[in-house]
């Protein structure tokens, strides 16, 4: 596979990622580089011509496919600029593989209140793929001073509290 290739599908998924409706953008992403990829394949010989511009394969696939989305519009434009549209059928393969490994995974927050080493890190993403069954870990990591010490771990809609200011809370209601 083109390093190219690796690279376009890499900061394609990095984008969508970043956005809200991950699985949404993420499956019509996915789509949008099949049905492109699928296109290039059936023609080859257009796609693969140095007669014709990059600018009109451009042009061939945006009239083809009139609802694609903006990352989609945005990475067409890139690689005519950069012309190296033939690398669709690789990208989609590679974004492919990005997109079931990134659901293989389970995002996890973690609230503490001061940085975390590397280590300790580390220990925390292992224990976490024990207890939740997970291949890999996402953590998100956010730092609250409010919490005195300690952390809160959620994970889908179970959480787990062990902060200072979670046992001050629970002292002052017992009073």
């Amino acid at each position: 596979m083109n390093k190219n290739s690796k690279s376009y599908a890499k900061s394609l998924f990095e984008i969508i990622t970043h956005k809200e409706n991950i699985k949404e953008n993420l499956n019509l992403s996915l789509e949008n580089l099949l049905v492109f990829s699928a296109a290039i394949e059936n023609s080859k010989n257009l796609f693969q011509s140095p007669l014709i511009s990059e600018k009109l394969k451009y042009e061939a696939l945006v009239s083809l496919f009139p609802k694609i989305t903006k990352v989609s519009h945005s990475l067409l434009k890139l690689l005519v600029e950069k012309r190296e549209i033939s690398l669709l059928p690789e990208i989609y393969l590679e974004f492919e593989k990005l997109n079931k490994n990134y659901f293989a995974s389970k995002q996890v927050k973690l609230i503490t209140t001061s940085y975390l080493d590397k280590e300790l890190s580390i220990k925390i993403i292992e224990n976490l793929k024990k207890i939740i069954q997970a291949k890999e870990i996402i953590l998100d990591v956010e730092y609250k001073e409010e919490l005195l010490s300690g952390l809160i771990i959620e994970f889908n809609s179970w959480a787990l509290d062990k902060s200072s200011l979670q046992e001050v809370k629970s002292l002052l209601k017992s009073v």
